[in-house]
This record gives C-alpha cells, structure tokens and sequence, in this order.
C-alpha cells in the first residue's frame, strides 16, 4: 500500500491495451460460480485443460493443509488460472504470483520505504500521518496474512518475483518502460513457431492467449481506474 503498485498496473494496462483485473473484480469472480463457470465455458478444451491441471498441481502441493475457507480458495485459484488463459490482463494481488508460480509470466513487485509510503498516503487519504501509518500497517497486515492463509508463504520472499522496483527511486513511467522492455526482450527470444509469451504485475501481467484461446468475454462487473 502506497508504493504505486496500483499506478503502475494502470499505465501498464493503458499501454499494452490490456485489461487491470484488482481485487475487487477477482473476488467478485471467485464468489460467484455461475459467472465463474460461464467465463470457462468460453474457453477451447485445451485452454479448459490447462485450467484444470493449474489448479490440481496447486491443491495437491497443499494437501492436507487447511485453508479456512476452502471453497473459495479453490475458486480463487481457478479464477487466476482462467484469466491467466485469456491473456492480455495485469493482475494485481490476490496472491497472482504464489498462485501462478512456474507458470509463464512476467511478475513484478512494487516497493518504496514506509516513511514515503505515508507520505505519500496521508496525501492521498487527507490524514496526519500518524493516521495513514496506522491504516497502512493494518493493510500491510491484511495482506500479509491473506497470503499465509492461502498459500502458506511469505510476502517478503524474493524468489516468487521476476522483478522488484523501488519507487523512492523510479518513477511509474521509468518502471514501465523497463518492463515494456523486459517483454520486448522476451517475445524477440521465442521461436516463431511457438504461441505468444503471457506475461504477468503483483499484481501479475499476463499477454497474448495462444492460437484458438478465447478473448476475454464481456466485464464480469465494472473494471475500476485503480
């Protein structure tokens, strides 16, 4: 919170003509199974397959660990699968880099130290700072413990992330630039013959779906300027 994460998924999104999938639009896909189902359906059966194997490989590797709510953790999971098979999206949060991991995909993480974090949010929230660090250190908690309860890892590990970048230092259009760059680099290595690279922001940034992968289908529900 206040690193400008959410900034740099935006700009990200503007320039790729991409699609920002927050958390509110991903829980209120994982909440609701008809939608979730009508969204799989648009998929081929490769795409379908790809979903259901993802998420088998994430169940499995946490066998006989309780997650509190298992339902929808089951569906959080397929609903990153599922919009990491359409491409062309940048997730942010909701654990997209520990769900995803070993998946193809650019995943990022945006950092700044706590002092310009509250600087930086006291602005935003209009509060003293004494205000926006304790809003901010419950957030900070929030998120921490959303991850140990559905993953059972540590925010802080380095090695779920391609990337990290410090916001004391770069600006958002000197971060986008560079990941523009580290996907331009990416796609001019693959073969010609094989399907378009997705990439992922942690947020995650997923691209291009394969040959035969369907586009995303109409919003699930209004798609926020984050």
């Amino acid at each position: 919170m206040g690193a400008l994460g959410d900034a740099v998924a935006s700009e990200l999104a503007q320039h790729l003509h991409w699609r920002v999938f927050d958390k509110e639009i991903v829980n209120s896909i994982a909440q609701d199974s008809r939608v979730r189902q009508d969204l799989v359906r648009d998929l081929d059966e490769r795409s379908q397959s790809l979903i259901h194997d993802t998420v088998q490989r994430l169940l499995l590797s946490a066998e006989g660990i309780s997650f509190g709510n298992e339902e929808y953790h089951e569906a959080l999971l397929r609903t990153l699968a599922y919009i990491a098979a359409c491409g062309q999206a940048v997730i942010v949060g909701r654990g997209s880099a520990y769900a995803l991991h070993g998946e193809p995909g650019l995943h990022l993480r945006i950092v700044a130290s706590q002092k310009t974090r509250i600087e930086r949010l006291a602005k935003r929230w209009q509060v003293p700072p004494d205000e926006a660090r304790r809003r901010m250190q419950q957030i900070d908690a929030e998120r921490r413990s959303f991850i140990h309860r559905h993953f059972r890892q540590d925010l802080d590990n380095p090695l779920f992330y391609d990337a990290v970048f410090h916001t004391d230092r770069l600006s958002v259009e000197q971060i986008v630039h560079a990941v523009m760059g580290m996907m331009a680099a990416s796609k001019h290595a693959e073969h010609a013959d094989k399907p378009a690279a997705r990439e992922t922001v942690s947020g995650e940034m997923f691209g291009s779906p394969a040959p035969g992968h369907a586009k995303l289908p109409a919003e699930p529900g209004p798609a926020r300027p984050l």
